[in-house]
């Protein structure tokens, strides 16, 4: 837990004067904090503590993973080019020197993760097909060939090819996280799964899975999975037109996005939350939640969201002329 590694372990290896051990500390500290949505300060531990250690003792390895991070939050807060830019000139060329087929295959995941966020979604394709999953598989690296499988059903599914995206989650992805006992990635492949089904107006079986999805991360504490999984069952429940309902699921996903600073969720939660205000008569607030959802839209290029919410804010100013 975070408090054992702060007030046990991280004092000890400070008194016997081991610094990689407290530089790999602080750094399991930034990642427990990134989890729990404080990502201001994961970012600031690892550009200002584990990085600087890990540069001065020349571990370069360390170093490479580090950056990686850092990459990560930039990438999930919008940053996308600088967050690709470390990821090619910086992390890839260091795994590859080393001749770390692992960590060259993540990354490879990485590049295509943003590549797919910009729209190039044949190249992130290719990558995954033709470089990330044959790595993993020659390693024998069972979770991260599910994964890949998982990205690979996502493009599938953005493609319109549901049935295939179905049957890559359902007969491939949720067996092998099953089996080797990863929560989290189950509980995500639900998630997706009734996405699927939700399209396809199977709502009740969506409903159920989604709900599995939330308990699952409401005992991991999976901010971000909370925040997802609110969102998705206040779709079934706007779907079904139970207004009463998705307003507060809608409340915390966009205050958890808001929280965990990602722009993707902050952009479309706020969409449809800032139409509830509206209705609601609250233009006010209405208008200041489409503001702060537009800045997020720009920021990750989301022109179709964009447009939206640029209709949605001349709606309120023109409702403020009127009043």
């Amino acid at each position: 837990s975070l408090r054992i590694r702060r007030e046990v372990t991280l004092p000890v290896y400070e008194r016997i004067g081991d610094t990689r051990s407290v530089a790999v500390t602080w750094g399991q500290i930034a990642d427990i904090l990134q989890q729990r949505g404080e990502v201001e300060e994961a970012l600031r531990i690892r550009r200002e503590v584990t990085l600087p250690v890990h540069e001065r003792i020349g571990d370069t390895c360390s170093a490479a993973v580090t950056w990686g991070k850092i990459a990560n939050i930039l990438q999930q807060r919008g940053e996308v080019e600088e967050a690709l830019r470390i990821h090619r000139e910086v992390t890839l060329p260091v795994h590859e020197r080393i001749g770390d087929t692992r960590s060259v295959a993540v990354t490879w995941g990485q590049i295509a993760d943003i590549l797919q966020q910009r729209g190039e979604v044949e190249e992130a394709l290719r990558i995954r097909r033709e470089v990330e999953l044959p790595a993993f598989e020659r390693i024998g690296d069972t979770r991260e060939v599910a994964v890949t499988w998982s990205q690979i059903a996502d493009i599938l599914q953005q493609r319109g090819e549901v049935e295939e995206a179905l049957r890559i989650r359902r007969e491939v992805t949720l067996p092998a996280f099953e089996r080797i006992g990863d929560t989290r990635s189950v509980a995500v492949t639900w998630g997706q799964i009734a996405d699927i089904l939700q399209q396809r107006g199977e709502v009740d079986e969506a409903l159920e899975l989604q709900l599995k999805r939330l308990e699952v991360n409401e005992q991991l504490g999976d901010m971000d999975g909370i925040a997802a999984a609110n969102w998705n069952l206040a779709q079934i429940d706007l779907s079904r037109q139970d207004l009463a309902a998705a307003a507060p699921r809608l409340i915390t996903s966009f205050q958890l996005f808001v929280k965990l600073q990602r722009p993707d969720g902050i952009a479309v939660v706020g969409v449809v939350l800032g139409q509830f205000l509206l209705a609601a008569g609250e233009r006010g607030q209405a208008r200041e939640l489409f503001q702060t959802s537009r800045a997020a839209a720009a920021k990750i290029g989301l022109t179709n969201v964009i447009d939206q919410l640029d209709e949605l804010l001349t709606a309120t100013e023109d409702e403020k002329g009127e009043s």
